[in-house]
């Protein structure tokens, strides 16, 4: 490889033998002691392995099922055209090289990079420029990292209707094509929530730039009675280039043939291969929107969205019940009133079974409808395996479905399986680095595994994206009670008061009043947690937290023993939670976790 920086002198041959292996080596260990990469422990051992193997002559060693296993953990059955760990860090490698050498390396002897599509890293050495001209030359270097083509983002199409209602209509083409693209193998899909984060009118080119997109696809909607005029269009963000443009005239009728013919160019203009499975399963355009209207309160987040998106889908299977699109909409409600409390588990979900069921055997090809009976097979009915086995096959039905990357990676942390669990949720998260959900629950797996710094990182980041989500702040107030930061949890768990129904924030309230001395504070949050119970469904484990903290043993395995015979979600983790150390020795303890046969 040859490479060519403005301004520095850079040695024309790069292979590993033109530059002493020692100062190879010296390159590699400053970098990696950067603050660039200092936190990022699986990005040291790739960028490591990719250089001793080069150092050493055996570059056909890095190949993409080979690092699958020697730095991402994967077993013998590493399949790379299901799990894309390796392309997805590779992309992360090269951008965090080009912010090193920006910032940390300006001054560096040698350039460590890769090309797009390659695991080999070139050297070169670069005569000790003027500070001067280290700026451009770095730029420069930023363009050997550029966003790899194959990595898309499906930019939110613009409603060019004077009806606002519309909105839902062209949300709904942006998610479908999303959807269809996400299941051609080799493609990186960036996720709903960053892309419908964005500033519309912001330049394509930029906007690749910094979601790390080389393929941007965007459009316009204009919907008048029941005619459409669809146009859109694949831009090389890279280049600003236009590869493949077209309006459709059409009935709205066909505008799922349509979502069709724009997947197919996408995959055609980067040579993928096309799923022709992969069909659109509404009824009507009217069943559509009802669906559309029901995911979008589903992605509130809260009481009265969950309730509302409840009244959207079950509206849209009582006008069509062969729909398996908002049965699986409904399973997913369920599941996350169940799991967050907001409804008594062994109501919800087996409502979410139900639904989730159903959604399979309307379309046994839907990876949303086995993603959601994961969730709630192993959440009600305990059954660890085949939950696995629903959720995996959701992904290689699917490879890009974020939503089913949380539930395996979920499932699998649940399991105590931590760092593959990381291994699906991380590349999850760098693909959609705007969802607080995804944020929340890597900051939750760093929490059980003890790793504070990282927790603190991820689910701040939640909290900065979804500032009054109660859940996010009451597992920071439980991080910051791992950190010995008791005022802190104190503040978190204060600022969840605002949601007086939650019997979760309470009981982290009680923990973080006793823990900063307020015995009396504590005794009081559970009288109050007895009175939400007498008139309504509140979670036995927030009551065992606060036994849990003021030693009552007895009344701690009681109400936790309750808990796991509701089905709480969060008794799964019982046996990782630091917040149950103080019993964790008890063998009424052992045998409660033992109940749960995750082993």
């Amino acid at each position: 490889m040859k490479t060519s920086l403005a301004g520095p002198r850079v040695s024309k041959d790069t292979s590993p033998g033109a530059i002493p292996a020692a100062e190879v080596w010296d390159q590699l260990n400053h970098i990696i002691a950067s603050p660039v990469f200092r936190r990022s422990t699986r990005l040291q051992r790739f960028l490591r392995l990719a250089v001793e193997r080069t150092l050493a002559g055996e570059i056909d060693q890095m190949k993409e099922s080979i690092v699958g296993r020697e730095v991402f953990d994967r077993g013998s059955n590493f399949d790379p055209s299901v799990d894309s760990i390796v392309r997805v860090e590779a992309q992360r490698l090269r951008r965090k090289l080009g912010e090193y050498y920006q910032t940390h390396g300006r001054a560096d002897p040698i350039l460590i990079t890769f090309q797009p599509g390659s695991y080999v890293p070139a050297f070169t050495r670069v005569a000790h420029p003027e500070p001067a001209r280290v700026a451009a030359g770095a730029e420069r270097l930023a363009t050997l990292a550029r966003p790899n083509p194959r990595t898309v983002a499906v930019l939110p199409f613009s409603n060019l209707s004077p009806e606002p209602e519309q909105e839902y209509f062209c949300d709904g083409i942006t998610e479908d094509i999303i959807n269809a693209i996400s299941a051609i193998p080799k493609l990186q899909v960036i996720g709903r929530t960053s892309l419908f984060s964005i500033n519309r009118m912001e330049d394509p080119h930029e906007l690749g730039k910094r979601l790390g997109a080389g393929t941007v696809i965007e459009g316009t909607v204009r919907k008048a009675g029941e005619t459409l005029r669809v146009s859109a269009r694949i831009i090389d963000s890279g280049t600003r280039r236009v590869r493949w443009s077209r309006v459709f005239d059409c009935k709205t009728s066909d505008v799922f043939s349509i979502e069709n013919e724009i997947a197919r160019s996408i995959a055609r203009a980067l040579r993928a291969g096309w799923q022709p499975e992969w069909i659109h399963k509404a009824p009507s355009t009217e069943a559509y929107v009802l669906y559309l209207k029901g995911r979008q309160a589903w992605n509130h987040m809260s009481r009265q969205g969950y309730q509302s998106a409840i009244e959207q889908f079950g509206q849209a299977i009582s006008l069509y019940p062969d729909f398996a699109a908002p049965y699986a909409g409904l399973a997913d409600v369920y599941t996350w009133l169940a799991l967050w409390g907001m409804m008594r588990p062994r109501e919800a979900l087996p409502s979410a079974k139900h639904a989730a069921l159903e959604a399979l055997r309307l379309d046994p090809a839907s990876a949303q409808a086995h993603s959601s009976l994961a969730a709630t097979k192993f959440l009600f009915d305990w059954d660890w395996q085949e939950s696995l086995v629903l959720a995996k096959r959701a992904l290689e039905l699917q490879p890009c479905y974020l939503d089913g990357h949380h539930i395996y990676g979920t499932c699998l942390f649940f399991l105590g399986h931590f760092e593959e669990a990381r291994s699906y949720l991380e590349p999850a998260v760098h693909l959609d680095p705007l969802s607080f959900r995804l944020n929340r629950i890597l900051g939750t797996l760093c929490y059980l595994e003890g790793k504070a710094n990282e927790a603190e990182r991820w689910l701040e980041a939640a909290i900065a994206l979804e500032p009054d989500s109660t859940e996010s702040r009451c597992l920071l107030a439980r991080l910051r009670l791992l950190q010995h930061r008791y005022d802190a949890a104190l503040d978190e768990a204060l600022k969840c008061r605002q949601d007086s129904s939650s019997g979760l924030a309470l009981g982290i309230l009680g923990v973080t009043l006793m823990r900063t001395g307020d015995e009396a504070g504590a005794l009081s949050t559970l009288e109050r947690l007895a009175e939400m119970s007498s008139v309504g469904y509140v979670d036995p484990l927030s009551s065992a937290l606060v036994h849990v903290a003021l030693g009552n043993v007895d009344a701690a395995l009681e109400f936790l023993e309750n808990s796991l015979a509701e089905r709480s979600p969060h008794a799964l983790v019982l046996n990782f939670d630091p917040l149950f150390d103080d019993i964790r020795s008890d063998p009424r303890f052992q045998s409660l976790v033992a109940s749960l046969k995750m082993v």
